[in-house]
């Protein structure tokens, strides 16, 4: 039956009985769902355990003695639920459809009007784009212009300089291939002891030319030395200020030097630097023995024993620490490129202050005679001053004589008729006197 509670009119209840709901309007799950008759007074009906499943008379009832109404209701309540369910999906189809059709309607119609915007809008964008892209294209191309200049211009220079580099690497591959080829050779050249010797020399020469000394003038080569046990040839001979002369002889014991530094393993060349130092020590008593003191006039009192490179000396010093001392010890000093240089420095300043001196002394003589020879000029200067006066004064007189004596005569002659074709004047007599000179130049 329609109520206005259940328009549909599937909820029926049996008459007398109320179905009480909860503030929400629905029973609550897990809840017995509790009724009551209409004319209930109490709004509770409660369970009375231990009496059964039957009515208690004056008291509450239980909800199981209405059970077949209770599942009628439940049935008509999920019928009338599905029915509306079904109604409902009827016609949310039938609504679904017709939106979509109006959807679809208005979908289309607003494509094509936003599609028609988008299409000016685009075309004047467009337009509006090509313009500013010309210009910003135009201004863009003035401002790369010059990098793209400079750009060939440094890609011209790169490649120039590339090709310089190219041409240069291999000119420097060239210059070392011959150095290595010059060194190769310098190497086997050096092993025979003619071209050890006259590396030595030149190394010598070039020493002594770079200390400022002069060849034939401030040291010689190759001078032999005659005496007892034989002529002796000193590589050079040092001439020194006061007339003495210093024998320095060039020494290059390259063999076990040379072994030392091509050795691999540290015994090998410890034994070769040992060996050195031991030619080394051979040298120096080889010098000694020569005596060049005593075939010297005014010798000082050492020769020098030169070995051409500054590690010969530092090796064989390391190996044999009494080297320098027994040298000395024997009258020998041993001296490398930058000793040598030192020495012969000193004995070029020495050249240069025994010039100055005996340039001093010449000037002093020279001045002493000026001076002498002064004096003489001004005595005779001094004559000549005296005889001028002399001339002078005899002049006055004469010019005086003239006027007084001469003249007058001459006068009277040209006036009784005997005049000449040149007139006579009286010359002037001298007024000015000559100048003594100022005393004695000596004083």
């Amino acid at each position: 039956m329609r109520t206005a509670s259940d328009p549909i009119g599937f909820i029926s209840r049996p008459p007398g009985l109320v179905v009480r709901r909860s503030w929400t309007g629905r029973a609550k799950p897990g809840k017995p769902l509790l009724v009551r008759p209409s004319n209930q007074p109490c709004d509770r009906i409660c369970h009375s355990p231990g009496r059964g499943s039957g009515p208690h008379p004056g008291g509450p009832m239980t909800v199981f003695q209405h059970w077949p109404e209770l599942l009628a209701l439940a049935a008509a309540l999920a019928l009338g639920f599905a029915l509306g369910l079904a109604a409902a999906r009827a016609g949310a189809g039938r609504s679904r459809e017709a939106f979509k059709a109006l959807a679809a309607d208005a979908l289309r119609d607003n494509t094509d009007t936003f599609l028609a915007l988008a299409g000016e809008r685009f075309q004047r964008f467009e337009e509006s784009s090509e313009t500013d892209w010309d210009t910003r294209r135009k201004a863009l191309d003035d401002t790369v212009a010059p990098l793209r200049e400079a750009l060939d211009r440094y890609r011209v220079e790169a490649h120039e300089l590339e090709r310089a580099r190219s041409q240069r690497t291999g000119e420097l591959g060239s210059e070392l291939r011959e150095l290595a080829a010059q060194t190769s050779r310098l190497s086997d050249a050096l092993r025979g002891s003619a071209a050890r010797g006259r590396w030595g020399e030149l190394t010598l020469r070039r020493t002594a030319e770079l200390a400022g000394l002069s060849e034939h003038c401030d040291f010689a080569e190759q001078v032999t030395l005659g005496g007892g046990n034989g002529a002796q040839r000193p590589d050079m001979l040092v001439r020194l200020p006061g007339g003495r002369e210093l024998a320095v002889d060039a020494k290059a014991p390259l063999d076990a030097y040379w072994r030392a530094s091509q050795a691999s393993a540290d015994a090998e060349r410890d034994a070769a630097l040992d060996e050195h130092a031991r030619s080394v020590r051979r040298h120096v008593d080889a010098l000694a023995g020569r005596d060049y003191a005593t075939r010297l006039e005014r010798a000082p009192d050492f020769v020098v024993l030169f070995l051409p490179d500054e590690g010969f000396l530092a090796a064989a010093a390391s190996r044999d620490r009494a080297l320098i001392e027994h040298a000395l010890g024997k009258g020998v000093v041993l001296a490398t490129p930058a000793t040598l240089y030192a020495l012969l420095g000193a004995v070029a300043r020495g050249w240069r202050d025994a010039r100055l001196e005996a340039n001093t002394r010449e000037v002093l003589v020279h001045a002493r005679e000026l001076d002498e020879r002064l004096a003489r000029f001004v005595e005779h200067l001094g004559k000549i001053g005296a005889n001028l006066a002399r001339s002078v004064e005899a002049y006055n007189s004469a010019v005086g004589s003239l006027e007084s004596r001469v003249l007058p005569q001459t006068r009277r002659m040209r006036e009784l008729g005997a005049e000449g074709a040149r007139p006579l004047a009286a010359p002037e007599p001298v007024a000015i006197a000559v100048r003594a000179t100022g005393g004695d130049v000596t004083a």
